[in-house]
């Protein structure tokens, strides 16, 4: 959401889930919702849990990781923990040939996968592994490069500059929107609301401009960068 672009602020409302604002949500309130929205019930305290985090109607473990590319060392720690926790429920659903548990994660590693394989394979215990984007649509924020190329000095001392803006989204980008004269108490103001090629050139005094671009992709997820020029006899981005 940006608030000064255009006269009344506004809002997109997401079908999908900013990967962004899931990692940096407070622990415990992410845990919570995440086992719920898989199904389960969370855990009311975060001590004396054996690191268990919730638990399905049939009291199988979850355990909850809010991070990318979980490790090996994760499945050998869960595996105990279980043990420690229920260690008859562990016996029976490998019996049955149930999962013994769940581990909630953004991405899994090589060694996790290869490890929850051989488990299965050579010793019947069966460790289920889900990514929070199998639970929840995910959206990732769009990637933003900017390329400042300088054209020519006009006969006023002014320089002119291009500026080209270069977005990244497996969605696809919608537009761009500049501030050229950004301020970081003020926050962003538009200057040019709707730029659907993400190109701009400026004429500029001598001194130093800051610079802000957004670019917005079509899930309605945006990113931001500020260029830091100073112009005295040529052009240097800081």
């Amino acid at each position: 959401m940006f608030s000064n672009s255009y006269t009344n602020s506004y809002s997109v409302l997401l079908h999908k889930y900013d990967y962004d604002t899931l990692r940096n949500k407070d622990s415990f309130e992410f845990e919570t919702w995440i086992i719920d929205k898989f199904g389960g019930t969370a855990n009311e305290k975060q001590r004396g849990d054996f690191g268990l985090d919730g638990k399905m109607q049939d009291n199988t473990p979850i355990q909850v990781k809010r991070s990318d590319d979980i490790g090996r060392n994760v499945i050998d720690n869960f595996q105990s923990a279980i043990r420690r926790f229920d260690n008859k429920l562990f016996n029976k659903n490998v019996k049955e040939k149930k999962a013994i548990g769940y581990i909630i994660a953004f991405s899994f590693g090589k060694g996790a996968v290869q490890e929850v394989a051989r488990l299965k394979l050579e010793e019947n215990i069966i460790i289920e592994l889900i990514k929070v984007s199998d639970i929840v649509p995910i959206a990732i924020k769009p990637k933003l490069k900017v390329e400042i190329n300088e054209l020519k000095k006009l006969p006023d001392g002014k320089r002119e500059i291009e500026i080209i803006a270069v977005g990244d989204s497996e969605t696809g980008i919608e537009f761009y929107t500049w501030d050229y004269d950004y301020d970081e108490k003020r926050g962003f103001n538009a200057g040019v609301y709707i730029d659907k090629i993400g190109k701009q050139v400026l004429k500029l005094e001598a001194g130093v401009h800051k610079i802000a671009v957004i670019v917005v992709d079509n899930d309605g997820l945006e990113n931001m960068e500020v260029i830091k020029l100073k112009i005295n006899g040529k052009t240097i981005r800081s």
